[in-house]
């Protein structure tokens, strides 16, 4: 298969003729149309390159689609709806107005110069294309750039698709006031993209967008799109905010690390004084205790040598034995108290 394809290929570029058009395209039921079309040559130019006729494809026949020679012999579902559309002599694009349901699935193709160029020199009936209608056009698109705090500047661009150039659809962007820019752009295969582009600055933080694209033959569609803008406060974005909290760390974290390391040594000062309490009250019993026992020796010894006296000494003097009995109740006193 491949190889009939590039020996047919061939064979046409040693004719020195070539036809080109999408195979297949799309319109919208009600609107315009314009299948794109161009055409070369090396060899057997034709007598005149301007004269451009239109077929509908059939098994047998030359039903016409377009002819200005023979205009009451076009075929009553294009008559009067097509036209040319170019000036180049090297085009052969065709413009169908008022599109319609009928025209679905229709398979045309052109013939340049068909009174002196014949199917011997270039078989044009090999190169097609179909015709496919929209009952419905696809919503315009809305993209929203910038404008995230009221004030900033703020880009909508509102687009749609479509085949008809020689009537652009017309686009009106509601919702923000700013300066445009228009872009009609060629895609491929006869698909078009047109732009508007308007620039300006985001006036509220809540804001809805409306596009609306009306095409040729007054269709007209709408898209809105929301649009919520900051509040203007401080985010971590911010340089002033990001400025402040790098202030706040550097001052606060050495302050807060003072305060933990006081904390630290004022709990381990505590704990090592609540260790020391119980040995301090043990020592201090310890020596009260031996002050008791001092005192209860001293006594002994007093009260053992006046006993001594007394047995020995039967006329001893009885306040040696009084101060003796107060010594001892002191004793006694110091003892228990």
């Amino acid at each position: 298969m491949t190889g009939l394809l590039l020996l047919h290929l061939l064979f046409q570029a040693a004719l020195g003729w070539e036809v080109r058009m999408p195979k297949d395209i799309h319109g919208l039921q009600g609107s315009c149309l314009v299948i794109p079309c161009s055409f070369s040559y090396t060899l057997y130019p034709p007598k005149n390159p301007r004269r451009v006729v239109w077929y509908q494809w059939v098994p047998e026949g030359y039903p016409l689609v377009y002819d200005p020679w023979n205009a009451n012999e076009v075929i009553e579902k294009f008559r009067g709806t097509t036209d040319l559309y170019g000036n180049s002599s090297w085009d052969c694009s065709l413009l169908i107005r008022n599109l319609e349901q009928s025209h679905h699935g229709e398979k045309i193709y052109t013939w340049i110069d068909p009174e002196n160029v014949g199917w011997r020199t270039y078989k044009f009936y090999d190169v097609t294309s179909t015709i496919l209608v929209d009952a419905r056009p696809q919503p315009p698109s809305i993209n929203i750039y910038g404008g995230e705090r009221p004030g900033e500047t703020i880009t909508v661009v509102c687009s749609a698709f479509h085949t008809c150039p020689y009537s652009k659809p017309n686009l009106i962007l509601n919702g923000i006031e700013g300066s445009d820019q228009i872009d009609n752009e060629h895609i491929e295969g006869g698909l078009w993209k047109i732009s508007l582009t308007r620039t300006g600055v985001a006036k509220a933080e809540s804001s809805t967008t409306e596009c609306s694209v009306t095409y040729y033959g007054g269709i007209t569609v709408v898209t809105m799109k929301e649009k919520t803008a900051q509040a203007s406060v401080l985010n971590e974005q911010d340089p002033a905010h990001s400025e402040l909290k790098n202030v706040v760390v550097h001052i606060l974290a050495p302050l807060l690390a003072v305060f933990l390391l006081t904390c630290i040594i004022a709990g381990f000062i505590i704990y090592k004084r609540r260790q020391q309490q119980p040995l301090i009250g043990a020592q201090e019993s310890h020596t009260q205790l031996e002050e008791r026992r001092s005192h209860w020796n001293t006594f002994s010894r007093r009260f053992i040598r006046s006993e001594g006296r007394a047995a020995w000494n039967n006329r001893g003097n009885r306040s040696d034995t009084r101060q003796n009995l107060v010594y001892f109740r002191e004793s006694l006193n110091q003892f228990y108290y």
